[in-house]
């Protein structure tokens, strides 16, 4: 852990730009995400009470941006270090107790992600059927989210690590996050 007097060692600048990229990149495929979900269900909605005439895909779309939504949005709160909310107890155990309570946190992120790929690649491979409502779209594609989720919390993750490993990022004032 630096010290505050000491100047911290500052991130390579491709370490800076893929994790610009990365973020951005969650955060519009989110915001895009979450727009399309409501635009589904106020055209649900509308169709379904003011015409009589619900599209019968409404509801199953709107549920799968829903899904997706929060799936790759899970990577973004873990990148800023927002996932676990364990902070409380922070205040009541030595600072090296807490960077290790930290960095097991984010040890046991990283399996997590590695996780959702491997049995989510494995589900996504073998779960049968399709959705009629959709034209026969095999449903193993919306079940794709889960290793597309395991693989960006995996990343963001790394990066968390690499973060904490080299010091490129001052750890935040205990009883914070």
């Amino acid at each position: 852990m630096a010290s505050v007097d000491h100047e911290l060692s500052r991130a390579p600048a491709w370490f800076q730009t893929l994790d610009r990229i990365l973020r951005t990149t969650i955060m519009w495929v989110s915001c895009t995400l979450i727009v399309m979900m409501v635009a589904f269900t106020v055209y649900t909605v509308v169709m379904r009470y003011v015409f009589q005439n619900p599209p019968f895909w409404g509801d199953t779309v709107s549920l799968f941006c829903n899904i997706w939504l929060v799936l790759i949005a899970y990577a973004l709160a873990v990148r800023d270090r927002e996932d676990i909310a364990s902070e409380a107890i922070y205040v009541y155990l030595k600072p090296g107790a807490v960077k290790a309570l930290r960095f097991t946190w984010q040890a046991m992120t990283f399996l997590f992600g590695m996780f959702l790929i491997w049995f989510g690649l494995d589900a996504a491979q073998n779960v049968p059927g399709q959705f009629w409502e959709l034209g026969g779209l095999p449903k193993k594609f919306p079940m794709l989210a889960l290793p597309l989720c395991g693989t960006l919390v995996a990343l963001v993750t790394a990066i968390n690590i690499a973060e904490d490993l080299f010091d490129w990022r001052r750890p935040a004032p205990l009883g914070t996050v």
